[in-house]
C-alpha cells in the first residue's frame, strides 16, 4: 500500500468486525472507502482485508470487476473498444492490436506506464458509426488505427 497505510488498515479492521463482514454490500462498502483513501485497490490492500475478514483474494478481485467504478490500478485513462461482430468487419481487431502494441498492455489491460487501461466490449450498441470507441466514457465513433494512435498521444501529454 502506498500513501495512507494506517488509514487502509483501519477502514480494513472496521468492516472486518461487522455482524456480515463476508457480504458483498460490507465488501464493496470497504473496497470503495480504501479507494477514496488512496485513489484506487492496491492489492496489498486486498491481500490483507481478504485475511482479516477470512474470505479468498478471488473474491475481492470478483467484486471490482463487477463495479466499473472500482480501480485495481492507478490509471488516468480507460479506452473501451467494441469487438462486436459489425466493429470486426470494419478493423476494430486490428485497431485493438494496434493499440496493444502501442500500450504496451499487461494481461489485464493496464498499460505499462500505468497511465491507461485498455478494455473491450462484445458490442457498444452503436454499430451504425462502427468501430466504436469509448475513452473516459466520450464515445469517439467510426475509429481509424491513425485517430487512435494519436489520441492515445494526446491522453499520454495530459
Amino acid at each position: 500500500m502506498v500513501k495512507k497505510e494506517a488509514e487502509i488498515r483501519e477502514i480494513i479492521e472496521y468492516y472486518a468486525g461487522q455482524k456480515e463482514a463476508e457480504s458483498q454490500e460490507n465488501l464493496t462498502a470497504m473496497l470503495r472507502e480504501i479507494q477514496e483513501t488512496e485513489g484506487w485497490i492496491p492489492a496489498e490492500a486486498c491481500s490483507i482485508a481478504a485475511e482479516k475478514i477470512g474470505i479468498k483474494e478471488s473474491m475481492l478481485a470478483c467484486i471490482i470487476k463487477l463495479y466499473p467504478s472500482l480501480k485495481s490500478a492507478p490509471y488516468v485513462h480507460e479506452i473501451l473498444l467494441c469487438t462486436g461482430e459489425r466493429c470486426q468487419r470494419k478493423d476494430s481487431l486490428e485497431i485493438l492490436a494496434a493499440v496493444k502494441e502501442k500500450l504496451q498492455t499487461d494481461k489485464e489491460g493496464l498499460a505499462k506506464d500505468k497511465r491507461i487501461l485498455l478494455t473491450t466490449r462484445n458490442c457498444l450498441k452503436k454499430c451504425s458509426t462502427s468501430p466504436n470507441i469509448y475513452v473516459d466514457k466520450v464515445h469517439y465513433p467510426n475509429m481509424t488505427k491513425d485517430k487512435i494512435l494519436k489520441l492515445i498521444d494526446k491522453l499520454r501529454q495530459e
